[in-house]
């Protein structure tokens, strides 16, 4: 049952994402990338008991602090029980228990560890895989974590990561919101998987599963009224990607605390640093009613069946200005200012540091 509930086109490329990175496939891909950098750390040490290094690295001073011997007894070992915990989280899938991994305790370990043992290249090429498998893990870690009280990703990184993994989609599996399969944020899902928020259309989506407390449903993370005047200025397609348009929107909202009260506002006002600049202040939570969205199996349709989302033009209108068309509007001027105007009716001046005062329309128009 879907009833009136439609997915936007970027609400199932969410879903899409959200189902990979949550998927038992993509987390046997990270048991397979420590598992090669396992064999290659393995690999340098066979070469440096061959060579001997470890004899020229003892010291009175150091001891063997520095040798192959002490990364192999004390640092390989966490490679090695991070390779356990992913394959005891990949048989908990089957009772629907989630975890976040443990790259980041593997990190924090293996660092206390010297690898003066190994050659400059070696070490650059294990560090260089380590990053790569972090990175890859990241995307895990996002989805499945529980340590907030809202959900982790927001619209700005679920955006990066849809440009990164794009080409995996060259359709979309077709998804069907279950109105019949809804829950409030703070309890279990009725079922494993993906969640929409029914009451607030730029709330991203989240992952909740069944098989533990943990796998509640978390409040929604969702855009605060600067986040809703970045996405109505810049355009949905553009959000986020486009820097000199992100830079264009800082530049015309000097006035607005949320930008300027940043710590590194002065040094982020360029194209390639104001996207950033602007997520850091865009987005708030709140508990939310969430509904189940399921995978249609072996059915499929186009990435871009519909329109993106995008304004054809932001609707934005100076105090003083008369309503021409009713509706919902909110102004960055005035936290919580969202209100209903009726044709004609003039749109008001408030009274804030934020400077002049802009109405703009609110592509969220539910009551």
């Amino acid at each position: 049952m879907s009833g009136n509930f439609r997915l936007t086109a970027w609400q199932k490329k969410q879903a899409a994402l959200l189902y990979l990175f949550s998927s038992t496939t993509y987390l046997e891909g990270l048991k397979g990338r420590v598992r090669d950098l396992r064999l290659f750390a393995e690999g340098i040490l066979d070469t440096s008991h061959k060579e001997g290094r470890d004899s020229k690295l003892r010291s009175r001073q150091w001891g063997n602090r520095n040798t192959g011997e002490n990364w192999e007894n004390n640092a390989w070992p966490f490679l090695a029980d991070f390779q356990r915990s992913i394959s005891e989280d990949i048989a908990n899938r089957a009772s629907n228990i989630y975890n976040k991994t443990s790259t980041h305790q593997c990190a924090r370990g293996m660092a206390e560890y010297s690898m003066q043992w190994s050659t400059p290249d070696e070490e650059r090429q294990f560090d260089s895989m380590f990053s790569e498998l972090s990175r890859y893990s990241r995307y895990i870690d996002q989805t499945l974590d529980r340590t907030t009280r809202a959900t982790r990703w927001t619209d700005f990184g679920l955006t990066l990561a849809w440009q990164r993994h794009s080409t995996e989609f060259p359709t979309l599996p077709k998804m069907l919101p279950r109105v019949d399969l809804v829950a409030e944020s703070g309890q279990l899902p009725p079922k494993t998987g993906i969640y929409v928020a029914l009451d607030d259309p730029h709330a991203t989506l989240q992952f909740a599963w069944t098989g533990s407390v943990s796998g509640g449903l978390l409040d929604a993370t969702t855009f605060n009224t600067t986040g809703k005047s970045a996405l109505s200025a810049v355009g949905r397609a553009r959000l986020w990607l486009d820097g000199d348009a992100m830079l264009r929107f800082v530049l015309n909202n000097l006035s607005n605390p949320d930008l300027t009260n940043d710590s590194f506002f002065e040094e982020s006002r360029t194209p390639d640093l104001a996207p950033s600049l602007v997520a850091r202040n865009a987005f708030t939570s709140h508990p939310s009613r969430w509904c189940y969205v399921e995978l249609v199996k072996d059915e499929f349709e186009p990435v871009d069946f519909e329109a993106d989302d995008t304004p054809q033009q932001a609707r934005r209108f100076d105090a003083g200005e008369q309503c021409k068309e009713a509706g919902f509007y909110f102004s960055p001027a005035e936290t919580n200012s969202r209100r209903y105007f009726e044709p004609g009716e003039w749109f008001p001046h408030l009274r804030s540091e934020y400077g002049k005062t802009i109405w703009q329309w609110d592509h969220d128009q539910d009551k």
